[in-house]
């Protein structure tokens, strides 16, 4: 299934945590830019998600996120720290309150959210998840053919439009990365090599 193409110019949001950035998260930053022709997406690093760990702070990922994105050479793609910033100044960083504020930055755009099919499937515990699926669309990252969650049919029901962009499977994960750190098991090509040599210059996941 292709995604939907349009003349309105949009610009993608790709939040989370990013602990740490790896070689799935590009892909889909990357397919969702290209499949839905977007001149921008915001890499949102989360300032510390309310309900899972975290490994690294806030200023370590977002600065992996940073090198991730100078690895990739492509203009579409910036880190943007203001959940961080409104962590730091006792502010929520929910994506509804991260929203509010782009959409008065950028009054005139409309915002994608770029997810993978597991975020979906729980987005229904995001704060003020309803009132979202009425202002963004998303870009749901599959598997092929693996379309149609219930959840899916959920924001479709409370008017969200919803692009569904292959990405090739891909396993990898943030907690298979700290593991294989941790027991000092060599890294590949799951990272960037320059976010491999800053994870070990600040010995992070030790």
């Amino acid at each position: 299934m292709s995604a939907e193409v349009t003349t309105q110019r949009r610009i993608g949001l790709f939040g989370g945590r990013f602990d740490p950035v790896h070689r799935a998260h590009i892909a889909m930053a990357r397919a969702a830019a290209d499949a839905l022709h977007l001149p921008e997406v915001r890499w949102i690093v989360s300032g510390k998600a309310e309900h899972k760990a975290e490994y690294a702070q806030a200023q370590h990922r977002f600065e992996m996120v940073r090198i991730a994105i100078a690895s990739m050479n492509d203009s579409r793609m910036l880190a943007d720290d203001r959940e961080i910033l409104a962590k730091r100044q006792g502010k929520s960083n929910f994506t509804a309150d991260t929203l509010l504020q782009l959409q008065q930055e950028f009054p005139d755009q409309r915002f994608v959210w770029i997810m993978g099919e597991d975020q979906l499937q729980g987005f229904d515990t995001w704060s003020r998840w309803q009132w979202l699926a009425t202002q963004l669309e998303f870009a749901v990252c599959a598997r092929p053919d693996s379309y149609g969650q219930p959840m899916a049919q959920q924001l479709i029901t409370l008017g969200a439009k919803i692009h569904w962009v292959e990405v090739a499977p891909d396993t990898i994960s943030s907690s298979e990365i700290r593991d294989l750190l941790k027991q000092k098991r060599a890294l590949s090509d799951q990272l960037p090599v320059a976010v491999s040599d800053y994870i070990a210059l600040h010995h992070l996941y030790c």
